[in-house]
This record gives structure tokens, sequence and C-alpha cells, in this order.
């Protein structure tokens, strides 16, 4: 009888342990939910191309520039994805105008698949009359779509002298302006791809126009690029120095650089020497003033204790035993739940002996 009651007994403290740690691992679900979710898109179209209605252009001929920043590949129509910037070539990039339908033009045949997790853009281009559209995120999705000036008119993000068109597609999914920070400093459009690396974006931005007079790099205009491409100076800072000796950024200056983006280390510097500064300072004019230094220490922590121009100041430290990282761990409703079931346990198996003494 004892046997089966004590049975009982335990096989009801399992499963409130298990339903201790079922709400732990609920709450700590909870605590590391809301990661981004990037959509991938895909599309098995048998003709893997798309349109642009060239509107008020009223184009005769339109280019389709498309290229993979990712993988630093350019899209043809007669060799497929190859290594060398494409630009202006009619023969590579010549759409097909559509009968029936002035100014669209049909694409060239590109293969998009397998490339959703990389940031693919697009540039409409007029080579007669050098219009263009501003740069577009596509991916597969566009198969069969057709892309239409918005009428937003942007500056072009290499040269300021020039305008870009913004495009809207009429149907596809993670599709739109992409966001880029231009010659001048001037944050554009509306999409930073996920693959996009920011603090190379922001470092990119500097290394290419720091001595550009027209550009006109400012550190305000570094800081805005920071905040609205969600980085930080410090790794921006790093992306900068990891591009030295790169031929391809001949104007790159550390000392000009770190002015613009100032990071931590930067900061460090001033502060050290405006606080060595104020110290010596202070120093000079207290030095009438006496003060002492006293000090205890106890397996529960220490106290020091400073007595200077008569005011007295006690700071206490963390005991060596970490009692205090061991109060700023978080949330301890799980750990609550399973002291609570030892101790439950422990109360059950001391009632039962001693019923089996009595």
């Amino acid at each position: 009888m004892n046997k089966k009651f004590i049975s009982l007994i335990m096989a009801a403290l399992l499963s409130v342990s298990a339903f201790a740690v079922s709400a732990s691992a609920a709450v700590t679900e909870e605590e590391t939910a809301g990661a981004e979710v990037t959509a991938e898109t895909t599309a098995d179209d048998d003709k893997k191309t798309f349109f642009f209605d060239s509107g008020s252009w009223n184009s005769q001929n339109i280019n389709f520039y498309i290229w993979d920043s990712t993988t630093n590949e350019y899209a043809t129509g007669n060799k497929g994805w190859v290594g060398d910037n494409t630009w202006g070539s009619q023969k590579k990039l010549g759409g097909t105008a559509v009968e029936d339908k002035p100014g669209v033009f049909e694409s060239y045949e590109v293969d998009l698949g397998g490339r959703e997790n990389d940031a693919v853009y697009v540039i409409f281009h007029d080579p007669d009359t050098n219009a263009q559209t501003f740069d577009a995120l596509i991916n597969s999705s566009v198969y069969g779509h057709t892309a239409s000036k918005n009428g937003v008119t942007y500056e072009n993000p290499e040269d300021s002298d020039k305008t870009a068109e913004g495009v809207n597609f009429d149907g596809g999914d993670g599709l739109g302006v992409a966001k880029v920070i231009t010659s001048t400093g001037k944050i554009q459009g509306d999409i930073i791809h996920s693959s996009v690396d920011r603090a190379e974006a922001v470092a990119v931005y500097v290394l290419k126009y720091l001595k550009n007079e027209k550009a006109n790099v400012t550190e305000d205009s570094v800081a805005n690029a920071i905040s609205e491409f969600g980085t930080n100076a410090d790794d921006v800072w790093a992306k900068y120095t990891s591009h030295k000796g790169d031929e391809n950024y001949p104007d790159y200056d550390e000392e000009a650089a770190k002015k613009l983006i100032k990071p931590t280390e930067a900061n460090d510097t001033e502060s050290s020497s405006s606080s060595s500064s104020s110290s010596s300072s202070s120093s000079s004019s207290s030095s009438s003033s006496s003060s002492s230094t006293t000090s205890s220490k106890s397996s529960g922590g220490s106290t020091t204790t400073t007595t200077t121009g008569g005011s007295t100041t006690a700071t206490t430290t963390g005991s060596d035993s970490g009692s205090a990282d061991a109060a700023s761990t978080g949330d301890t409703r799980g750990v609550i739940a399973f002291a609570g079931v030892l101790v439950a346990a422990a109360g059950t198996i001391i009632a039962t002996r001693k019923k089996i003494e009595d």
C-alpha cells in the first residue's frame, strides 16, 4: 500500500517537473522571438523574362542592366552571367520591343533562380537619350511582370548632376526601390536587402567620396548614413580599414576618415585628453585638501571608504561568490518552480517515511 502511495506521489511530482521545465522553455522562446524573417520567392516559368514600360520616354531601345552585388556578376542576353561590368552594351543588354504595345520592352532571358538570398538589382536604361531608372531590387518573382515608372525622381546614386526615376512592378514579391547612399551623402530609396553589409555600405561611401569636393563628405552626412543603415561607427571603421591598400580606393586616408566616422577609439582618445587636462586642474586646485582611504575585504565582498576634504564616501563591491551575477541573470521563474518541486518531493518522502515508521 505504502509503495503504491509513494509511486503515485512521485508520478505526480514528475508531471509537475515537466510542466515547470515546459513553462521555462516557453518563456525563453517568447523572449527570443521576433527575429527578422526574409520572405523567399521562387518561380518556375518556362520563359524567364520580364517587361518594362518606358511610358513618356517613348523609347525605341531599352537596356536591361541587371547585376548581382553579392557575387559581383552581371547578367547578359548572350553569355549568361559574367564577371565584367556590362553597362552600356546594347548587344548584351538590349530588350525586345513588344508588338502592339508601343514603348514596352521584354527583357532577354535571365536566370534568377537560386539567387533569392543575393541582392540582385535592375536599371532600365535608354541608350539613345541616356535616361535611366533608379536601382530596383528584383528576384525570380518578376518573371512575366511589368515595371513602370512611378513618378518619383531621385538623384542619380553615382552622379549628382543626373537623375533617375523610380519604378514599381505590377506583381512579384520582395521588390522595390533600393535604399542607397548617393555621391552627395543623401539617403534615397526604401529597401535594404538582407544580404547587404550595412557597415560596408557606409564605409564604401567614405572610401569613394572622401576627397571628392563635389560630394562634400562631412561628419553629419556620415553620422546620418550610419543611423539610416542601422549600423555603428566601430563596425564602419573596421570595414574602412579592411580596405587599406585596396587599389579600388586610391583616396584611402585613415586620419581624415577617422575624424568623420568617429569610432570609439577616436572618442576614447579625445575623452582621455580632456580627462587628463581636467584631472591636472583638479589636482592643482585641491592640493591643500587631505584625503585618506581605507579598505576592508571579507568573503562577502569588499568596502572602500574614502575621506576627502571632510566628506566620506563608501563603495561596496560585489562578493567573490558571484551572488550579484546570479541576481542579474534575468527571469528566474523556471528555477523557482523547480525549487518548489524539490521542496514538495522532500516533504512527501519525510511524511511517507514517518507513516511507515508509525
